[in-house]
């Protein structure tokens, strides 16, 4: 995974490298002595709420445990990521990041037969966890003096590395599983970001956005397996340092 990382990073920098002009790396204003270039960094947290979705709401059986429909009630995750930007033109940016990713769902009243004679019901918790790699393009006008107008669709590359599965039928103790061997380590998503950026000085900016998120491809490919997908909604609070 580091090394698809590092690779995707090493080309990013080359083609921004070959595209910036070499004359126009940096704009001086001697009267008030503040240096723009074109690049600029972006720490954002994410507070957001996961919920799972069933590709095709396809519901399997045989797999150790029934659903009871394609439902799920998801919950509030905290994430996070640094990007890299790059300013091609006074309205469009380009960047690179990488973050950290959580989601947490719970389906009730599921069927549970796994390694048991009798069927009971149960309730089924799931907290998954993956490495992002985001890649973004800002598109952005200028309101006013101090806010900036922002568009921000991107694709995102997923590093799944966890996957716990945690079942607790009635009036016993949790059954914790670790599914973590199981999940499709590669998977992809696409995001859409509107909102803005507050101008707090030449260099400093508050960024505020609403956010979606959707995973393309199930997390776990296997027979008599739920089908997952995850997506999330919520927002992107950071801060901004344009170099």
């Amino acid at each position: 995974m580091i090394k698809k990382i590092s690779l995707i990073a090493m080309l990013f920098l080359s083609a921004i490298a070959y595209a910036q002009p070499g004359d126009e790396d940096v704009v001086y204003f001697t009267d008030a002595k503040v240096k723009h270039s074109r690049f600029s960094i972006v720490f954002l947290g994410n507070p957001n709420y996961t919920d799972r979705r069933l590709i095709n709401d396809e519901i399997p059986s045989g797999g150790g445990f029934d659903l009871p429909s394609e439902n799920a009630d998801g919950g509030f995750q905290l994430n996070y990521n640094l990007d890299l930007m790059y300013s091609i033109g006074p309205s469009f940016d380009v960047g690179i990041g990488f973050g950290r990713s959580t989601a947490y769902f719970e389906v009730n009243d599921i069927s549970y037969y796994q390694n048991r004679a009798d069927t009971v019901n149960a309730n089924l918790a799931v907290r998954t966890g993956m490495y992002t790699v985001p890649i973004k393009f800002n598109f952005n006008t200028t309101v006013t003096d101090l806010w900036d107008l922002e568009v921000v669709p991107g694709v995102e590359l997923n590093f799944f590395n966890v996957y716990d599965q945690m079942i607790t039928p009635d009036g016993e103790e949790e059954v914790k599983t670790d599914l973590s061997s199981l999940v499709e380590s590669f998977n992809y998503s696409v995001n859409l970001s509107l909102g803005g950026t507050y101008k707090l000085s030449d260099s400093w900016g508050l960024v505020i956005r609403g956010n979606v998120r959707y995973l393309l491809k199930p997390i776990i490919e296997e027979s008599n397996f739920p089908r997952e997908t995850i997506y999330n909604f919520g927002g992107n609070i950071g801060l901004k340092y344009d170099f």
